[in-house]
């Protein structure tokens, strides 16, 4: 590694990688080797084979849903985090069609899910310490060039997240659900 380059973990790498910027280097983990990863690992077995506080950014979008026990795994996350690492994490929302058609989901995810892995929630769930960053609401997950992207999503995105408690316990059902949850953490350690 280069000295000053921001060192990423993109876990459950797949067929949609994350982007590496200028200045980062990424290891991508993935159990299937024909996506040719980095890393080639079992996100089920714990613990992943990285030392200690090893990376600056984790990126882990749309895996945590096939994960058996998010505890363990969030606890894993932090282990493999440096301190005060940026941790991206991307899950379907309860609301989307796509959080239950794939027979491999396990779960599917609130706004406030994240805040649990937090000690100033009341009920504060693993090892780890996280400060949430950032929570969005997509309305669509992937834009494919039709009106409703380019044009209807955005806007329902912006009155989504003005309140995505209200959203979520009043209007969801009207635009059809949600397709994801975007979550910014950072590791406090």
């Amino acid at each position: 590694m280069m000295a000053g380059k921001v060192k990423v973990l993109d876990l459950g790498s797949g067929t949609f990688p994350y982007k590496a910027k200028e200045n980062e280097e990424v290891v991508s983990v993935d159990f299937r080797s024909c996506v040719n990863p980095t890393v080639v690992h079992n996100l089920f077995q714990f613990p992943y084979p990285f030392g200690d506080s090893s990376f600056d950014v984790i990126y882990a979008s749309h895996i945590m849903e096939h994960m058996k026990d998010n505890i363990e795994f969030m606890d894993e996350i932090y282990r493999i985090s440096k301190p005060n690492a940026k941790v991206i994490i991307r899950v379907p929302h309860f609301s989307g069609r796509s959080a239950w058609c794939d027979p491999t989901h396990l779960r599917a995810y609130s706004y406030y899910q994240f805040y649990y892995y937090s000690s100033n929630s009341r009920d504060h769930y693993g090892n780890c310490e996280f400060k949430v960053k950032k929570v969005e609401l997509r309305y669509i997950r992937f834009p494919h060039g039709f009106f409703v992207t380019n044009i209807l999503s955005p806007i329902i995105n912006f009155f989504a997240n003005l309140n995505i408690k209200i959203c979520e316990k009043v209007w969801y059902y009207w635009v059809g659900g949600f397709s994801e949850i975007h979550v910014e953490l950072q590791a406090i350690k």
